[in-house]
């Protein structure tokens, strides 16, 4: 019976545009084509590779495939047209072939072979020592930013969690931990709100990460709302819940569509050991963060919840969405546009980082 979850996904692939055949050694995908007249173009940058395919039509699908060379595979429809994105863990090489009869296209991914380096002389006795142990790296995710300047009340949302970021950083960095940011001016990674989330979600999947903190501010249409939340990748169970993942996903109806994507991924954490264990491990990050940053602000602990955010989908490490507050709240919002009080949140979640890292609730 264990070989179920596996079958079912392997039947669901078979029937997807692409195929996708995850092999020793490479990751195949396989676009089955209506006509030899079909032409494509293929792009890799940035660890995102782009095939066009022009004179075919697919239905819209986001399939998971986590191979060592693959996290990912969206197909979108376009005018005329299919876009995939692929989104690589690694550096891969590329082998396109076409064949007919029936026609289609064949593109094989293997992992990039790393040059053996030369010879080194036996090190001396002095150089044997123990190496230490890497330093953790942590990835901060000032949200929004640029055309999107997120809740707008008594501070601006990308302004304000872009300060708190890079004062975490500054004290992260004097503790020993490495930091990087998904931006560090105030700037979008992609003026579409989908591509913008999808390109903060694949920085968290990656082997060179062990903790990823998306910081936002909070707000409620009675502007009554006060205190900190946390959420972490899961089905969201709760209506309020519901209305501020929607919102965090790009609000309106592309939150919704963005919201109900994030959620059929949320529902294959059931049949994934692995994944299941990882949401645990967010879980606790989640609480450790809302319970410190509460303690260092006094602002309420409003609780952990899981929620279906679109850009914690793909994370295979401990990653968080973090409210620091209540930006449209004629107290809090006030005192998140205070430098001073901003400062207390990053010395907040500094504690609670530090505090998860030191029960080695993390993967290099």
């Amino acid at each position: 019976m264990r070989l179920l979850p596996w079958l079912l996904l392997v039947w669901s692939l078979a029937w997807a545009f692409p195929r996708v055949g995850v092999h020793e050694g490479f990751t195949r995908l396989v676009f089955d084509l209506p006509s030899p007249e079909v032409a494509h173009t293929l792009t890799q940058e940035n660890g995102l590779l782009t095939l066009v395919l022009v004179g075919v039509k697919a239905a819209p699908l986001d399939q998971v495939v986590n191979s060592p060379e693959v996290v990912s595979v969206q197909t979108l429809p376009e005018e005329g047209r299919v876009r995939v994105h692929v989104r690589l863990k690694a550096p891969v090489e590329v082998s396109v072939r076409r064949f007919s009869d029936p026609e289609r296209l064949v593109v094989d991914l293997a992992l990039k072979k790393e040059t053996p380096p030369a010879e080194k002389p036996a090190p001396s006795p002095s150089q044997t020592r123990a190496p230490k142990p890497p330093r953790p790296v942590v990835l901060l995710d000032p949200g929004h930013g640029g055309v999107d300047p997120g809740m707008v009340g008594y501070v601006v949302e990308k302004e304000a969690v872009l300060d708190v970021a890079l004062r975490l950083k500054r004290l992260l960095e004097r503790e020993g931990v490495e930091v990087r940011l998904t931006r560090d001016k105030d700037v979008h990674l992609s003026p579409d709100k989908r591509e913008d989330l999808s390109r903060r979600a694949a920085m968290a999947d990656s082997s060179q990460v062990n903790l990823f903190i998306s910081i936002h501010v909070n707000a409620t249409p009675t502007h009554t709302g006060r205190g900190v939340e946390a959420f972490y990748f899961g089905r969201t169970q709760d209506a309020r819940v519901l209305a501020q993942v929607i919102r965090e996903n790009g609000g309106g109806e592309l939150g919704q569509r963005l919201t109900q994507e994030a959620r059929s991924v949320a529902e294959r954490i059931l049949t994934d050991i692995v994944a299941q264990a990882n949401q645990r491990y967010s879980q606790r990050l989640a609480e450790t963060l809302g319970r410190h940053l509460a303690q260092a602000t006094g602002s309420p602990y409003r609780g952990a919840f899981p929620g279906d955010l679109f850009v914690l989908r793909y994370a295979k490490v401990p990653a968080v969405l973090v409210e620091i507050g209540f930006g449209d709240h004629p107290v809090e919002g006030r005192q998140l546009a205070d430098p001073a009080y901003r400062e207390k949140v990053a010395q907040g979640l500094l504690a609670g980082i530090l505090t998860f890292l030191a029960h080695g609730a993390y993967a290099r």
